[in-house]
């Protein structure tokens, strides 16, 4: 089975309890002093066994590293980890996932190789905001306080909704620009300050 490793928990004894997101579902397993094993990072693509127990959590077993070129890059691996990491606590607590979660971070990982990390990052975003319906697509968007239509110039709260900036401060971005990439989920047309303040408002939260 492969999966991804979206968080670990180490308990007193160096073992570790390990989330993985398949295709299917979130797992929870167990592994015996998985914190000495450096395979097991947050990200990581793994293939693997689940060995089932009675008593306790399913054991993690038979790791294997499916590795990526890029993660030997810090800065790639860095933008990686924190969007795998958003990720694991927009879906925290949920077991069952549609395969779309799993697609998205295998084509996420793909592009990773030779394109910026950051848009990669933003366009997954913009794919998993759309497949959960609440991207903004809207050229009548209205603003998210005060109610009122925002024309010509947006700023963007968590998960990128609409307001005016006079109304939540932060930057003021084109409001055609930002429906585009929100509409495509490619951020061919931002310029890269624009990526960079994108990235910071991704970080609040998925």
């Amino acid at each position: 089975m492969q999966g991804y490793i979206l968080h670990i928990q180490t308990t007193r004894t160096e073992d570790v309890i390990v989330k993985i997101l398949t295709p299917q579902s979130i797992k929870s397993l167990y592994r015996f002093y998985g914190a000495r094993h450096s395979i097991i990072n947050i990200g990581r693509k793994i293939d693997f066994e689940e060995q089932p127990q009675s008593t306790f959590l399913p054991k993690l077993k038979n790791i294997l590293h499916l590795a990526h070129k890029w993660e030997f890059d810090t800065h790639r691996y860095y933008v990686w980890q924190h969007f795998i990491k958003l990720l694991y606590k927009h879906l925290f607590d949920v077991y069952e996932v549609p395969r779309f979660y799993f697609d998205l971070l295998e084509e996420g990982a793909h592009k990773l190789e030779k394109q910026n990390p950051k848009r990669v990052a933003l366009e997954m975003y913009a794919k998993l905001l759309d497949f959960e319906g609440r991207a903004q697509k809207d050229t009548n968007a209205v603003c998210f306080i005060c109610q009122e239509r925002v024309i010509e110039s947006v700023a963007l709260g968590r998960a990128f909704v609409f307001a005016h900036q006079t109304c939540i401060g932060g930057r003021s971005f084109d409001i055609a620009q930002i429906l585009s990439f929100l509409r495509t989920q490619s951020s061919i047309l931002l310029e890269d300050d624009v990526v960079d303040e994108l990235w910071e408002i991704l970080g609040l939260g998925l």
